[in-house]
């Protein structure tokens, strides 16, 4: 081809036109029922394992993170998504108040705090799973004796 002859591959092809304005985002996708009961369960249940783990400390990653990703795409996760994340945060104040506590007083309100402290994640542990359980049954089970910092 010389420069004269117009290139055959071009000609008559629509052209792309780039916007740089920017795009209105995509609304969540809304989950299936069966798929946000599972996640529903799965916050309660992963959580738990995480309290186990970290000792109290580092259990409202789990919920914090799932609630945040999966809250617009289902009620039923937005809403065990906040009761777990508010129960692991009262977890995460009772540790730190022991904790405080005990060194506050150079360490003899230890003798209260560690089984204050062990009391209620054993509480915390047993309603987890009880809630993960009404979560994978589609149920909106409200977790009692949390602060409710996330409503």
């Amino acid at each position: 081809m010389n420069e004269q002859t117009p290139n055959p591959t071009l000609a008559g092809a629509p052209q792309l036109q780039h916007s740089s304005a920017p795009h209105a985002p995509h609304a969540p996708q809304p989950m299936l029922e069966s798929e946000a009961r599972t996640w529903a369960m799965l916050i309660h249940l992963i959580a738990a394992a995480a309290v186990v783990l970290s000792a109290g400390f580092l259990g409202f990653v789990v919920p914090l993170v799932l609630w945040l990703i999966y809250r617009e795409r289902s009620a039923l996760v937005d809403f065990h998504g906040k009761q777990n994340l508010n129960l692991q945060l009262t977890v995460l104040v009772v540790s730190i108040g022991a904790v405080v506590i005990g060194l506050v007083t150079l360490f003899f309100g230890f003798i209260l705090t560690i089984p204050a402290w062990i009391a209620y994640g054993i509480y915390a542990l047993v309603i987890s799973i009880v809630a993960g359980v009404k979560a994978n049954r589609g149920e909106y089970y409200r977790i009692g004796l949390v602060i409710p910092f996330v409503k």
